[in-house]
């Protein structure tokens, strides 16, 4: 018995056998172990990477589609068409209810008489689709003579994504581009101006939104007050376009304009502010261009960006920098940006199931993994033109 437990010993232990072999069975109990182990390592090390590499590819396009927009002046700037307004919005095709925009009669009227029966279309004329795009059709056509602004952003970012791309029918993917006029507001000078909402507490000078653009889809007027109900509450408490809340237009766009006299409207009326509608179905329901409507914004019926103008101001005016002289707060310039953002759902490269409940862990509520970026240049198309009052 004793001589039996012995050569377990030895070959447990891989030492020379009575007949001058070894016994690897140790290794080998070791390996089998240690395997499975080394593989699951190396596989989630080859998923991290490849994250890493589709979020920072990613980073690079909105960047590519935001520096693109600094340069577009003249008939491709974001105001150079008021017409073009008319099609930012997302077609009545591409949303489900409650996110479906009311267009109304007015509305309608402005984009050359186009009947509003085709006006669903002409929105999908200004967006990019794979059908169309593979026929050399599509908005980003390099033959395309309708490439204005949101279309030559959005068409920059889609060559600078391959070989990635989007996938409109996954509810996730989506590029949205707004544009934001930003001014420097003294209220020493000019008492009154600041809105009641003001970034920054006191009486100093400040930047704040005074235009949010596409202009014909810069607000979210309804709110889920309760899973599946929705009611009219606006997300933010002032119109883009009145800082100072007197429902008065204060920016003043000569390149749309005709007569000096005449202030540049968000619909083209004076006067025609943007109060509340008295149902959800009228209501406005997107907040900058989108390229497919796939992102709600989370408590809302609505679609688009979930920047609002507090956020644009925070960022604008330096919170990590601490400029406490007035007269210095006055040199901050006024001025345009271009804000990109996009989601893209990122799928595992090898799909192994055991690393899979990992990636679920850290997504969304439905399991998917979406990486969203966002990219801000100027945007000098856009820099307001205040009208002050004589103060």
């Amino acid at each position: 018995m004793r001589t039996i437990l012995k050569k377990i010993l030895q070959v447990l232990d891989g030492t020379p056998a009575e007949y001058g072999r070894r016994q690897a069975g140790q290794s080998m109990v070791e390996l089998a172990l240690v395997t499975p182990l080394l593989i699951i390592l190396l596989a989630g090390l080859v998923e991290i990477g490849w994250f890493a590499n589709n979020y920072l590819s990613i980073l690079d396009v909105t960047r590519a589609g935001a520096r693109r927009g600094t340069a577009l002046v003249d008939q491709q700037s974001p105001i150079a068409d008021a017409w073009f307004r008319e099609f930012s919005f997302v077609p009545w095709s591409k949303l489900d209810l409650p996110y479906q925009m009311a267009y109304t009669a007015a509305e309608d009227a402005l984009a050359l008489e186009i009947p509003p029966k085709s006006k669903d279309t002409y929105r999908e004329r200004y967006r990019w689709n794979a059908v169309d795009a593979a026929a050399g059709t599509g908005a980003c056509d390099t033959t395309s003579v309708d490439r204005l602004f949101f279309n030559e952003v959005i068409c920059t970012m889609l060559i600078s994504l391959e070989p990635l791309s989007l996938n409109e029918a996954n509810d996730i993917d989506d590029i949205i581009v707004t544009g934001y006029a930003v001014e420097n507001v003294d209220p020493r000078t000019f008492s009154g101006w600041l809105p009641v909402d003001r970034p920054v507490a006191g009486d100093i000078p400040q930047l704040v939104v005074v235009g949010r653009y596409p202009a014909e889809t810069n607000e979210c007027d309804v709110a889920e007050t309760s899973p599946g109900v929705y009611a009219v509450v606006p997300r933010e408490p002032r119109d883009p376009f009145d800082l100072n809340d007197n429902n008065q237009w204060d920016q003043r766009e000569a390149t749309l304009v005709l007569d000096s006299s005449n202030d540049f409207t968000e619909h083209g009326d004076l006067g025609d502010f943007d109060v509340p509608a008295g149902s959800v179905a009228a209501a406005e329901k997107q907040v900058g261009f989108s390229l497919f409507g796939n992102h709600r914004i989370p408590g809302t019926a609505c679609v688009g960006s979930e920047w609002t103008m507090r956020r644009i101001e925070d960022l604008v005016n330096l919170p990590n920098y601490e400029i406490l002289d007035n007269d210095a707060r006055t040199m901050i310039p006024g001025q345009g940006i271009s804000l990109v953002e996009m989601y893209w759902e990122h799928e595992m490269l090898l799909k192994i199931p055991v690393l899979s409940p990992v990636f679920t862990a850290v997504g969304n509520e439905d399991g998917k993994m979406i990486i969203y970026v966002w990219a801000a240049f100027p945007l000098p198309a856009v820099e307001p033109f205040i009208v002050f009052p004589d103060p």
